[in-house]
């Protein structure tokens, strides 16, 4: 073989393997970024649907308002995350798409670890939102305290005392102990609570 034939041999096999990588592996490309593409959005529509649809049940649900919208963020996120997962994988970015639910995941817990008190608050506040022996205007002693309850929300309860302070208490402390009803509001303003 001369050095003429070598050359010709090597841009022969340089050509054969561009055409194999490239020419041939376009097609495939092409198809996987539009198939992802058009799954992506028939993704992100049903995401929207099930959104509204979520959002307007629980708006018929006998639950507090931020809890349900709290309801619909989470799952609307839990369903973008694996949309996003799903999107990367099937166009062949299966190492990032690894990569990402690691992350996430380590950031959920390191997150869940970092609220550990607020997050126990935010379920205490959950379970006395949806109490009928606890709400706005009963009298009670709960967390030390005897008084009148002003208002509940997710993290805290707020309650005037007989001594006129208003003492606001983490729901963890009001929900994980007992607590006593001395008296309840009339009936017209709790009657979705006793329901």
């Amino acid at each position: 073989m001369s050095v003429v034939d070598d050359i010709v041999s090597f841009g022969e096999d340089v050509w054969t393997n561009l055409y194999d990588s490239l020419v041939k592996g376009i097609p495939d490309t092409i198809v996987l970024v539009v198939g992802g593409v058009i799954f992506l959005a028939l993704a992100l529509l049903i995401i929207k649907v099930v959104r509204g649809v979520l959002s307007a049940g629980v708006k018929r649900m006998p639950i507090d308002e931020k809890i349900g919208g709290l309801l619909v963020k989470a799952v609307y996120f839990l369903m973008l995350f694996t949309v996003i997962v799903a999107f990367l994988e099937m166009i062949g970015l299966t190492s990032i798409a690894l990569a990402l639910g690691a992350s996430i995941a380590f950031i959920a817990l390191a997150v869940g670890m970092a609220m550990n008190s607020v997050l126990g608050d935010f379920v205490a506040g959950g379970f006395l939102l949806g109490e009928k022996d606890f709400g706005k205007n009963f009298v009670v002693e709960a967390g030390g305290v005897k008084g009148t309850v002003v208002d509940v929300d997710m993290r805290k309860t707020r309650i005037k005392g007989d001594d006129g302070v208003l003492y606001v208490i983490p729901n963890k402390a009001v929900e994980g102990a007992t607590w006593k009803v001395l008296s309840r509001p009339a009936l017209t303003e709790h009657k979705h609570k006793l329901v």
